[in-house]
């Protein structure tokens, strides 16, 4: 008897257990949720003294989109992160109030990087603009202040081991970073994303999200095409989302 009175304790327990796991795993999507949803009607009103905003050009062009190679990383798993939270409408809604096309000598429209950068500023975001044309300006791993916040950024150009990307990350998070940007050509470069906070890849990746979504804790996200401008949104909490500033 006393025996099976330890088994019914350890089932109990064991279902306690998981009725607590599901509860915040509930509570940590319901609250993401919530912020991204936030985070488009602040933008939406102009009123983003409390964000800070990662602008960054598009750099792939479309017919490399349409060409590229299905040559995910294996932990991208069978396809691309889920995207981030919030309605199909807020992104929507978040991007048509972001157009800023510009005619080019009748040549189509593009939307510049500091344009994006003063709408911004303009709202009381606190911005970094991150000029992605030239690959490799960030190998040697900086850190900028934004505001209140400091973001490190660095770039990589060649496979790099889970290890090492965390010595890099670690470094740049002991001299004050806040929050930490790698960036990549391909997700095939990075053993594992896990030690950053965000992964930009510039490349032509298929099936990977401009909108972005999370994989294994890392906010993984895809440059636009070539005349459209990204942006990262990362509000008072760390949460962080993604925009598309397109002429279209």
């Amino acid at each position: 008897m006393k025996i099976t009175r330890e088994k019914i304790a350890l089932l109990i327990f064991a279902a306690l257990l998981a009725v607590v796991a599901a509860a915040s795993v509930s509570y940590f999507f319901t609250s993401r949720n919530f912020n991204v949803a936030a985070s488009y009607v602040d933008d939406q009103v102009g009123s983003m003294e409390d964000y800070t905003v990662v602008v960054y050009n598009g750099t792939v062009e479309p017919q490399e989109e349409s060409d590229a190679a299905d040559t995910a990383a294996p932990w991208m798993g069978n396809g691309a992160p889920a995207g981030q939270e919030g309605t199909d409408a807020q992104v929507e809604e978040g991007r048509k109030i972001l157009e800023l096309g510009e005619a080019e000598d009748g040549l189509g429209h593009k939307v510049y990087l500091s344009d994006v950068n003063d709408l911004y500023r303009e709202k009381g975001a606190s911005v970094l603009s991150l000029n992605l044309t030239k690959a490799g300006q960030y190998e040697e791993p900086q850190l900028f202040t934004v505001g209140e916040r400091k973001i490190g950024v660095l770039e990589v150009s060649a496979y790099v081991s889970e290890r090492k990307l965390k010595k890099l990350a670690d470094g740049l998070r002991e001299r004050g970073a806040s929050s930490v940007i790698c960036i990549a050509r391909t997700t095939v470069l990075l053993a594992s994303p896990a030690s950053v906070d965000v992964l930009i890849v510039t490349g032509p990746e298929k099936d990977l999200s401009v909108d972005g979504g999370f994989v294994d804790g890392t906010f993984v996200v895809r440059t636009p095409d070539v005349g459209s401008v990204g942006a990262l949104v990362i509000n008072h909490a760390n949460v962080v989302s993604a925009r598309v500033i397109s002429p279209e």
